[in-house]
């Protein structure tokens, strides 16, 4: 988890104190850091997270991802984390601005339904569900949308034509 020092402007000044709280995935997630991103925040700072997955695939299996981080703080504190990920609009516009596409142009590759694919399908991307993450093809049946296309692994995807 990062801080932020508040930039010093006649539209935000936070009397010395940080403007926000920033998390993400770590190793160094511990008691100590809730705490104290507990106590920023009640002192005035906005928590920002950096994606919304719960888990994420590892060597290891499934693991707790960034939600299943800002969850205790999100309980402790009463307040929402904005999630500036996927499957953040935002997020997704500026990626296709910067890249220098349009939407008909690129396709949101991802294993996970909840970010990737709803991500994709609410820019208006082709989407493609990799199965070599944390969704299974039986998974797909409990979401009202569907990808586009589904494969086996990022192997699969076809080389450019």
């Amino acid at each position: 988890m990062g801080e932020q020092k508040p930039e010093k402007t006649k539209k935000h000044i936070c009397a010395g104190l940080l403007a926000h709280v920033i998390a993400g995935e770590t190793n160094t997630y511990n008691y100590q850091t809730i705490l104290k991103a507990v106590d920023l925040i009640n002192k005035g700072a906005r928590l920002i997270a950096t994606n919304s997955d719960l888990t994420g695939p590892s060597e290891q299996g499934i693991i707790p991802a960034c939600r299943a981080l800002v969850s205790p703080i999100e309980l402790a504190t009463g307040k929402t984390a904005y999630y500036v990920g996927k499957p953040n609009p935002l997020m997704m516009r500026t990626g296709l601005r910067l890249l220098g596409v349009h939407s008909h142009e690129a396709a949101m590759i991802g294993d996970r339904m909840d970010t990737d694919i709803v991500a994709g399908i609410e820019t208006g991307l082709d989407t493609v569900l990799v199965l070599s993450g944390c969704t299974t093809r039986k998974d797909v049946e409990n979401y009202a949308y569907r990808p586009h296309f589904i494969l086996d692994g990022v192997g699969c995807i076809p080389p450019q034509a």
